[in-house]
């Protein structure tokens, strides 16, 4: 198992002199504070990706930056058919500390971006999330409310000293979704729409890659979900994984995992924890491949979006059979 650490409450994730504390929490114990990054001012990267989804159509909204530039995107698709609906993103240079991005996942905030006729509004109060997005021809409005008490963080770092990555994923989110787009409604199943909350803030060496995987989803009529991850950050340094499973309203703690595809990413993926407490094949239907080149910028990732089955083992220690379960898995490979 991997030599894995807690998080005490208030605990902080950098130091006084910017220094990560490797690390996880299940309960969102650790605290982040932008003035305790040490780095350039242009190293620093943070975003807030949300990701609505049902078994047929995708909304996914983002407000961010990399320092040197800033972003938001609206994106809707049916991966289930492998259609891509809508897409609009916006970059603004150089705006720094000007976006006013939180410092926690869960403390109240309203977070705002409106340029070049596109306006997102992400506002949260009391664990309970508000979504808005608009420009010209689309319209979204997401209500989110949580399922399940606890979520992953972790501190993760590089081999440079003060660069890490701070990021929490927040599942099965239940949301209530009102989409149009050129004068047509988007109808999500009410019952089966969930989402995720991807929050990261961090110092990134410029090139890097990752995998991560999600699903959030009903199971036997309960919320059922899991967050993997792997490819990034320093290893040996490592206290902590992003992999966790929730079943029957709790969460079950994973260690490293390994996540494997072939040459072409539409033929299955492979995912397995390393005592063997998850394991499962990704039958791909919809890759939603993204390229961006600006200036020196240089990432693609592939996000498979398909139909898991495979195992688990619960908290009673029974392993537990799924099939079905829609989600994702990515390859991401970045340089920025």
């Amino acid at each position: 198992m991997t030599n894995e650490r807690a998080f005490n409450p208030g605990e902080h994730a950098l130091t006084s002199r910017g220094i990560p504390s490797p690390g996880y929490t299940l309960n969102a114990d650790a605290v982040y504070e932008r003035k305790r990054v040490c780095a350039a001012p242009w190293r620093l990267k943070e975003w807030d990706f949300y990701q609505i989804a049902d078994a047929r159509f995708c909304l996914q909204l983002v407000i961010g930056h990399v320092s040197y530039a800033g972003n938001c995107n609206i994106a809707l698709f049916d991966h289930k058919n492998g259609i891509r609906i809508f897409e609009r993103g916006v970059t603004i240079p150089l705006p720094f500390a000007s976006m006013h991005m939180p410092e926690s996942a869960h403390a109240d905030s309203t977070l705002t971006f409106s340029h070049d006729g596109v306006a997102l509004t992400f506002e949260t109060k009391d664990d309970h999330r508000s979504l808005s997005a608009t420009c010209e021809g689309f319209s979204a409005e997401v209500m989110l409310s949580p399922t399940v008490r606890e979520s992953i963080t972790v501190c993760t770092p590089f081999s440079r000293r003060r660069e890490f990555y701070f990021n929490e994923k927040i599942n099965l989110l239940r949301a209530e979704v009102r989409v149009t787009c050129d004068g047509k409604t988007y109808a999500f199943d009410p019952e089966n729409t969930f989402s995720l909350l991807d929050w990261g803030r961090g110092v990134w060496p410029f090139s890097h890659e990752w995998y991560w995987s999600s699903a959030s989803v009903l199971f036997g009529g309960k919320p059922f979900g899991f967050n993997l991850g792997c490819g990034f950050g320093e290893q040996t340094k490592a206290r902590g994984t992003e992999n966790v499973i929730y079943d029957q309203g709790h969460a079950i703690k994973l260690g490293r995992v390994t996540i494997l595809h072939g040459e072409d990413v539409m033929q299955p993926w492979q995912l397995e924890e390393e005592n063997g407490l998850f394991r499962a094949k990704l039958t791909p239907r919809y890759d939603r491949d993204t390229i961006t080149k600006l200036l020196f910028v240089n990432n693609r990732c592939h996000q498979v979006f398909g139909s898991f089955e495979g195992s688990f083992v619960n908290n009673r220690g029974e392993r537990v059979a799924f099939s079905g379960v829609t989600g994702f898995a990515e390859h991401a490979i970045n340089h920025w």
